[in-house]
């Protein structure tokens, strides 16, 4: 495929999602990235990456932990990004991210806390998935155990208890624009309206969730991905 994540196109993402204050809370990079990824377009990430480190050293107040920051948010969207993708996709793009991050700027230790019990992971992901279902958690969480047990637990425990209640990268907020990019540059946009409306209850914009559904479809229709029905938009 040819290489589609030039600067023009980059600098034409970063354009979409609203100016913020500090340029890592402006999540274009966050929403690419793992648009990137879920379209089987690993070698686009570290272009994303490189785009958004050459610009965040423009800036003469960025620190070592703005940067940290940035890779680590990129690095933990594709992470959980994963779960809805394929693990498959999302190594691909860690692999390629990890080889153009700077040696300073890599982890060496886990983020998650690695000696939480079981029924700790457990208890987080039953309190997470809550929050991301509100008053439908009742009616969603049985459904997925009726469907298959086995989905229904590692969903609840592992997806949500280990991926996802994990916020100290990447808030509630970031975690739904993971999905939001997630499901469109994975071509499975049928529950996407709900997630749309569920980003604002977590405290995005209006205006940042429509940039980030915006950012995703762009990258999904460069990247060639199959979108056979219509993405739902808020």
């Amino acid at each position: 495929m040819a290489d589609i994540a030039t600067p023009e196109f980059l600098n034409e993402l970063q354009s979409l999602y609203p100016a913020t204050a500090k340029y890592v809370d402006g999540d274009w990079f966050l929403a690419a990235s793992v648009a990137f990824s879920s379209s089987n377009c690993p070698e686009a990430v570290p272009r994303v990456l490189r785009h958004a480190l050459d610009d965040l050293d423009k800036r003469s107040d960025t620190s070592y932990e703005d940067r940290i920051l940035l890779v680590r948010k990129i690095k933990d969207g594709i992470f959980k990004s994963g779960i809805l993708s394929g693990y498959p996709k999302a190594i691909n793009a860690l692999v390629s991210l990890y080889e153009a991050t700077p040696e300073e700027l890599r982890d060496t230790e886990p983020l998650r806390d690695s000696t939480r019990s079981k029924e700790e992971v457990a208890a987080a992901g039953q309190a997470y998935f809550d929050s991301q279902y509100g008053d439908t958690a009742a009616e969603i969480q049985p459904k997925l155990k009726s469907i298959y047990p086995d989905l229904e637990h590692f969903t609840v425990t592992l997806g949500y208890g280990y991926v996802y209640a994990f916020l100290e990268v990447i808030s509630s907020k970031e975690t739904s624009f993971v999905t939001i990019s997630t499901m469109i540059a994975n071509a499975t946009p049928s529950q996407l309206g709900w997630h749309l409306t569920r980003a604002v209850h977590h405290g995005a914009t209006v205006e940042e969730v429509r940039a980030v559904r915006e950012i995703a479809l762009r990258i999904a229709i460069k990247a060639g991905v199959p979108l056979k029905t219509e993405v739902p938009i808020i």
